[in-house]
């Protein structure tokens, strides 16, 4: 008998399948990750159907050859076969940018994947520092 507790473990790890794919820029296993009408979209990419979807994912590695995910945290729901992943994305590049970005991942029956929907965070300028609160954001200039 499965529990809500393995259906949220299996999404999980197959979220973090989807990112270890695509850190190892790992075509193959990415293909093979996506239900052939999955989705794509983010703040500049939007693509739709497997192929498509994995040609998006080649793009970025051609255009940004050492870009990089750290997976900070997946949260499951294993009602909505959702996974929602809060991730840094690591461009690597000079200035050592780093994305804060929360996927939205979207899952069929047999775990493939249907949509990814990435979300990217705000990033203060340099000068302000954000201080969380429980209630709200405030932004204090350094």
């Amino acid at each position: 008998m499965s529990t809500a507790h393995d259906a949220d473990a299996e999404l999980v790890a197959a979220a973090r399948a989807y990112f270890d794919a695509w850190n190892a820029k790992d075509l193959v296993a990415l293909r093979a990750a996506f239900a052939d009408g999955a989705s794509l979209r983010d703040w500049d990419v939007s693509a739709h159907g497997a192929d498509a979807v994995v040609q998006a994912n080649a793009n970025i590695f051609d255009a940004v050859p050492a870009i990089a995910i750290d997976v900070l945290d997946v949260y499951a729901c294993a009602a909505k076969r959702v996974a929602t992943c809060e991730i840094v994305v690591a461009l690597n590049d000079e200035a050592q940018t780093a994305l804060k970005v929360v996927d939205v991942i979207a899952f069929d029956e047999a775990m493939k994947i249907t949509a990814v929907r990435a979300y990217k965070g705000l990033c203060a300028p340099p000068r302000m520092r954000r201080h969380w609160t429980t209630s709200r954001a405030e932004h204090v200039v350094a």
